[in-house]
Parts: structure tokens; sequence; C-alpha cells
């Protein structure tokens, strides 16, 4: 299920699929909740805007971060006027938008006092946290993607120019004026993990991580023939739905536990070489995986993902993700580095992890799979919705078990 045409055609110029997680459906919902409060707003702003109006006094936003709003055209770099007349907003109730690397001339007195840094003290704008973890790997070179996965997870590529796919699968935010990141984001990543634990095996308490890995390493490749759709927070790339849900399919009475939560873990891999899939598709060369986050303590999960994406990951060693990307991107903005390319050379590759030959070939073969599986699920999941409010409330996350 794709996005319909007027949705499609505001993603390619703002790069921004339409999704309820982005800030222009945020906006239409406000306008249409909270009337009269969406009325009396005299500027709407990010949180790190509104920490720079504190901080220096300037209301500005870059356009990283304006990229991801869905209210910017990539290719000009302005305000799209087709997205605020959908938003129902103004031009004048943004801020000004500036580059990323952007300085401020300094701090208001107030903030200077409070902080005890020299009022004349630059502020670099800055970038959003998704490019700037691409910088932080050293994934800034065409063809090098960068792909994380913590709670959520993501894969993301650096780009010279601006673009998405042709089937609205992934998302195009700025980094500097001549640097783009092409990617998308998956809402279930770790949690899926975590959700596994308290679902499957309670008894092994909130530190089990290492025992689920154990209990999951049990199964074989591929969980026996058992899928698991990962969408339990429904999903952000390469679908864009807020529909979906998580499903099992394929379950037999020979599963048991172990393949359970194994198919949990090649569902949010699967999720990913779906993603890779669509930044491919986009007209991206890619030869080089370099992977972070949490799952990477893991080797049955480092090598499940190699095993799924069917080519070598790479792991950087210290690195510090997007705050090491922040500060790079300051060191430019003042002068202090020619440009932030030197973050290749600069990021060391601790181990590759290569893909097994025949586990590669299983999760190449159930790939489709798991694709068709979404869309002819999308009916179900429609009526589910529907269904939604008649039916009981679901309990909530932290539940003790019945």
């Amino acid at each position: 299920m794709r996005p319909a045409r007027s949705g499609l055609a505001l993603h390619r110029r703002t790069g921004t699929p339409v999704h309820p997680m982005a800030p222009l459906p945020k906006l239409v919902w406000f306008a249409e909740q909270e009337p009269k409060l969406f009325g009396r707003v005299a500027h709407w702003v990010g949180i790190k805007d509104h920490v720079l109006l504190r901080l220096c006094g300037a209301l500005v936003t870059d356009h990283s971060v304006a990229s991801a709003s869905g209210l910017m055209d990539i290719q000009t770099r302005a305000w799209d006027a087709e997205a605020l007349r959908i938003a129902g907003i103004t031009e004048e109730q943004l801020p000004q938008l500036v580059a990323t690397t952007t300085v401020l001339p300094g701090l208001t007195a107030e903030y200077a006092a409070a902080t005890g840094l020299p009022a004349d003290t630059p502020v670099v704008v800055g970038a959003g946290d998704g490019p700037l973890a691409n910088l932080g790997l050293g994934a800034v070179r065409p063809g090098v993607v960068a792909c994380s996965i913590g709670t959520s997870g993501a894969m993301r590529v650096m780009v010279e120019r601006p673009a998405v796919d042709p089937l609205g699968g992934v998302f195009c935010y700025a980094l500097t004026e001549d640097r783009w990141v092409v990617g998308g984001a998956i809402n279930n990543g770790g949690i899926v993990l975590q959700w596994a634990g308290d679902a499957l095996a309670p008894e092994l308490g909130e530190d089990s991580e290492e025992e689920l890995l154990a209990l999951a390493a049990r199964a074989p490749v591929g969980s026996g023939g058992l899928v698991m759709l990962p969408y339990l927070l429904s999903e952000r790339a390469p679908h864009w739905s807020a529909l979906p849900r998580g499903a099992y399919v394929g379950l037999t009475h020979g599963h048991r536990r172990e393949h359970l939560v194994r198919a949990a873990l090649e569902g949010v891999c699967q999720q990913l070489a779906l993603v890779l899939a669509s930044v491919r598709s986009a007209g991206n060369e890619v030869r080089e995986v370099r992977a972070s986050g949490g799952f990477a303590r893991s080797p049955l999960w480092r090598q499940m993902l190699a095993d799924a994406l069917g080519m070598p990951v790479r792991f950087p060693a210290g690195h510090e993700g997007s705050s090491f990307g922040a500060a790079l991107l300051g060191m430019q903005a003042l002068g202090l580095i020619a440009s932030v390319d030197v973050a290749a050379d600069l990021v060391r590759i601790d181990e590759t992890v290569r893909p097994d030959p025949a586990a590669a070939a299983t999760y190449a073969a159930l790939l489709p799979v798991h694709a068709e599986l979404y869309e002819a699920l999308v009916p179900t999941f429609t009526s589910l919705r529907r269904l939604a409010p008649n039916l009981p409330p679901e309990p909530p996350p932290t539940a003790p078990p019945m």
C-alpha cells in the first residue's frame, strides 16, 4: 500500500513521507482537534529552534531539521507553499531557514551569565540526529550505508543531490549544502526483543537480553518457516503507515519459544533489508554497510543482520555516533576542518561480519514473503483499526503478567 498520489507528490518535493509521525500531519491533526488554540499560535518551532531562540535570541531552523518536517522543498531549500497551505500555517509563523553550518554570533546576556560562557561564544546551528549519525559513523562517501538498531532502527546513505525513490519508500534529509541523507527509519528495533522478553519469557526478569538471545540461537535460521511482521508500534519505512500491527505467520505445533523469539529478531532484520532495497530503488549504489546501536553487543544479532542484508557489515570502534557527527559539523562551520568528509578517515572499523552463504540464501528467499505479507494483511489491519473502538482496551505495556 503506497501513499495517495497527492501525498507522494508532496513527499517527492519535501523529502518527508506523509506519515503520522511527521510534523506536517501533526499540524493538520492539531488544527482539527484544537482549532481555537491552533488559531492563536504565533510561531511553530521545534525543540532545538526554541533552545537556540533562548540561548542566542535568533528564531532560526536548519535545513536538516526542516527537511524532516514535510514543510520544506528540498530542491529550493525554501518553505513549500502547498505544504504550508495543507498545514494551515504561514511562512511568517515558521523560523528563518539557515544552513546547518550557520554560526550564530553569541549568547544573550542572560544565558551567558547562566552558563558561565563568554557572551561572544559562537553557536553552530547544527543538524538532525539521523544525518549526524552517518557523519559520526564515517558513512559520508557514496555507497556507504549507516545502519542503526536501538529501540528503533534506520538505514541511511549519504548523497550529493536530494532525491527519493519513485515509490516513496525513503526520506531525504539535508546535512550540508552538498550532502544529503537518503534512507528510512523503522519503529521496531530493540523494542521487539524487549516485547519478546515480556510476553514470551517473563520469568527471565528485566535483565533478560542475554538469555533471550541464547534462546533464539537454539532455533534454526528462518525459524522453521515462522515469519514475524514486527509492527508492534505500527511502521515507518518503507510502508509509512500507521495501520500495521505485529503478526506471526506460519505457526505450527512444532514451534517453540525459541522459534518465536528468533522470528522476532529476524523480522527486524528483514524490515531493514526492505529499507535497504528502497535505498537502492532511489538510484543509490550500496557497497558498504556500517552499523551501530545496542544490538551490536550480540554476536547472534550482528551475524543475523549481515545474513539478512546479504553483505558484510562493518562495526566501528569507540564512536560516539550523532554527537561525534555534531562535533565534526561544528568544526567545519568554524573552519577547523576543511570538510566533514574527513569523518571517513577518522572512524576506525573494529570488526567486519560477513554473511553466511546458506543463511543469506534462506533470508533472501523469505524476504519477498515478508514483503508480500504486509500487502496481503493491509485489509486485515484496516478492519482491526475500524474495530478497535469496540474492543477491550489493551493492557499497559508495564502491566504484570496474569
